[in-house]
């Protein structure tokens, strides 16, 4: 593990390869999500503005519970979250189903042209592993 400073507090911690917070940081984060989702049951539909003056948690906490996929925004119509992508309005993550699909397919591509490289590879490395060899006796060419 390597040692990180915390995004939130600026604390040295061992980075575990999950979050970028701190062990206390992240207890805090996990209580402020804990909030939301109470109050979420107790007002369903509340819009981000109200749960942040309501719960005086900051918006950008919210969007990013948002990004994560934790949160949901339940309008059909919204301008508070857009694609990172395209900028089309999505209410929930990072990217609209169009633009998931065109990165997933873009994976995909990779990864075939990956292993036909790897295939290439292989066949050319059998080729030569095929190749017969003899002692080249110096002496009896002269």
């Amino acid at each position: 593990m390597r040692t990180v400073n915390c995004a939130r507090c600026g604390r040295l911690y061992e980075y575990n390869g999950i979050s970028d917070y701190c062990p206390i940081c992240m207890q805090y984060d996990e209580a402020n999500f804990q909030r939301i989702k109470e109050y979420l049951n107790e007002h369903p539909k509340a819009t981000v503005m109200q749960v942040a003056t309501g719960l005086d948690i900051p918006v950008k906490m919210i969007k990013k519970y948002l990004r994560e996929g934790r949160l949901e925004i339940v309008e059909a119509e919204n301008f508070f979250l857009e694609c990172e992508k395209c900028g089309v309005p999505i209410k929930t993550g990072r990217f609209c189903d169009s633009c998931i699909r065109d990165l997933d397919s873009g994976i995909k591509k990779v990864i075939n042209e990956a292993k036909s490289n790897i295939n290439n590879i292989n066949n050319i490395n059998n080729r030569r592993s095929n190749e017969k060899m003899r002692y080249l006796d110096k002496n009896k060419i002269k």
